[in-house]
């Protein structure tokens, strides 16, 4: 015969209560499971990728602490932390724009040369030194070409035969071969790392003053009526400017860039604006202006 305690009694009574609740309690939680699930997994790689974060930041935390260290011990080297350099040389090249204002007679006909322009190159060199990071001072040595060339048509009353005197079109063009060896001193204010502004005043000698004129026929009619020939020039000549000036100067102001391109190279793009002070021959109002685009290739001691 089976004995029942009261204890035993109530310990199958919560049993079966607790399995029943179970039972119960799944009917409810089994659709939920799928999200539980999803969130679970999402926590999974939430975690994951901030674990993968710490790792990250504790691999680095040596190498900062390190670099962190430096401010307490000797000055690091100029690899951590380039101090600006006090001089710096290099080639200077590039191209002006150039635009001749005023008039001249040449001495090939009673045409005047006005409001010429034309694309030249310039060539040159750079020796600077910075005092501060702000302040330095530059000369820059230069050879300029500030030629230029201008053209027109018109019409010239020409014999033609069989036709009598007609009215051709021609065209008249001067050529200028105009340069100057210059130097040209700089103060340089350098208000960014990467930007700065210049200007001062620019003084040389000339090179070469020449002009060329050119009278050419341009009337497609009129192919095989020149000279007899099949050449469409009318009339050429060159020579010297006329009383062209030996001296010139002007003033200069631009901005650039610093571009680094290693430790000690830097590149250098500049954009500049010359005024004359001169004109080009003593007895006219001729003169030459430019806008100077130039590119330098700073090495730095």
């Amino acid at each position: 015969m089976e004995t029942v305690t009261p204890g035993s009694t109530w310990s199958r009574r919560f049993l079966l209560l607790f399995m029943r609740n179970s039972a119960i309690l799944s009917l409810f939680t089994q659709p939920l499971s799928g999200m539980y699930m999803r969130t679970f997994q999402q926590l999974d790689l939430r975690c994951t990728r901030l674990c993968a974060a710490a790792m990250l930041l504790l691999l680095l935390l040596p190498c900062m602490l390190h670099a962190q260290s430096h401010e307490f011990g000797p000055a690091p080297s100029d690899v951590l932390s380039p101090a600006p350099p006090d001089w710096w040389f290099g080639p200077n090249i590039g191209v002006n724009l150039v635009t001749h204002e005023g008039a001249f007679l040449t001495d090939y006909c009673q045409c005047e040369f006005r409001d010429g322009s034309g694309t030249r190159l310039t060539l040159g060199f750079e020796l600077g030194r910075m005092f501060t990071p702000v302040i330095g001072v530059a000369v820059k040595a230069l050879y300029n070409d500030m030629g230029a060339e201008f053209s027109y048509r018109l019409l010239i009353p020409t014999e033609v035969l069989n036709e009598g005197i007609v009215d051709v079109e021609h065209e008249r063009k001067n050529v200028v071969k105009l340069s100057y060896f210059m130097l040209h001193p700089v103060l340089i204010l350098q208000p960014l790392p990467f930007f700065y502004l210049f200007g001062g005043p620019a003084v040389g000698v000339t090179g070469t003053s020449t002009q060329e004129y050119t009278l050419t026929n341009v009337d497609p009619q009129f192919d095989l009526a020149v000279g007899g020939g099949d050449s469409r020039v009318v009339a050429m000549d060159s020579g010297e400017i006329p009383r062209a000036e030996s001296l010139r100067m002007d003033l200069r102001a631009g901005l650039g860039l610093n571009l680094r391109l290693g430790r000690r190279l830097r590149f250098s793009p500049e954009v500049s604006y010359g005024i004359p002070l001169t004109t080009i021959s003593d007895d006219d109002d001729w003169k030459a202006q430019a806008i100077h685009a130039t590119a330098i290739l700073k090495f730095e001691f």
